[in-house]
């Protein structure tokens, strides 16, 4: 590109090149390497989406026991069947959510999440598509059920660093967090894991739009594979039982 007689907006394009690809650069570095972080050193990690290699690496050098796919099961696409046979051949236990990051959590997705939380083995490796925002989410929630944890700590798991910004439909996401705090506020307490399972489990109300809204729910709740391929599913609301026909 050329700027005939006017030196000084040539400069300032060239000036301007570097904070633009700098940023572009860092942003694919973090994408290249599935925006993988740490969340509690040794025990809790999060990542993207990962192809089956890096799952396996990751699996390997982080002797990772359990990977929580908040996609839920996508038994159609590759991704989905390449990570579970990755998952459990490596003798991991995949846990599949079907979460939404433009939707509050419903009140049984919460709980389900919480006791996932609590239950499963470690190392945990969590992620969703990106690794952004549900991720941030549930990493979140696994910070507020570490003792001596505060709710600054749960707040940083939403950072650039992991490239989530507050707009679009993932940012109600960190919302969750705002109506835990609230409710601290409301009730003149303050943090702790058992009053985040209080609030979790007695206290919480999902927002609009939640699949406590639908009149069904048609999607698991929670579906384990474990290293053997047994399948264990939870699921929510189903279709009513018709009435049966009276004579």
């Amino acid at each position: 590109m050329r700027f005939r007689g006017n030196p000084a907006l040539k400069w300032i394009f060239r000036g301007s090149i570097p904070l633009i690809l700098l940023p572009l650069l860092w942003v694919g570095w973090i994408e290249a390497h599935s925006n993988f972080g740490v969340v509690q050193p040794e025990r809790i990690f999060r990542s993207g989406q990962m192809p089956a290699k890096t799952l396996a690496q990751t699996i390997h050098e982080h002797g990772i026991k359990t990977v929580l796919n908040l996609r839920g099961v996508n038994e159609t696409n590759s991704w989905y069947r390449d990570e579970r046979d990755t998952t459990t051949h490596l003798g991991a236990t995949q846990i599949d959510v079907n979460m939404s990051s433009c939707q509050w959590l419903s009140r049984d997705e919460l709980k389900t999440l919480i006791r996932t939380l609590e239950t499963c083995d470690y190392p945990l490796l969590i992620h969703c598509q990106w690794g952004s925002e549900r991720t941030a989410l549930i990493s979140a929630f696994s910070e507020l059920l570490r003792p001596g944890s505060t709710l600054e700590e749960a707040r940083s798991q939403f950072t650039i660093r992991h490239l989530f910004v507050p707009v679009g439909d993932g940012k109600l996401m960190p919302y969750h967090l705002d109506a835990y705090e609230e409710w601290l506020r409301s009730q003149k307490l303050s943090h702790s894991p058992d009053v985040f399972r209080r609030w979790a489990f007695e206290a919480y109300e999902s927002k609009s739009p939640s699949r406590d809204e639908w009149p069904y729910d048609p999607y698991p709740l929670r579906t384990v594979t474990r290293p053997d391929r047994t399948v264990e599913k939870i699921m929510g609301r189903q279709l009513p039982l018709k009435e049966p026909l009276r004579r």
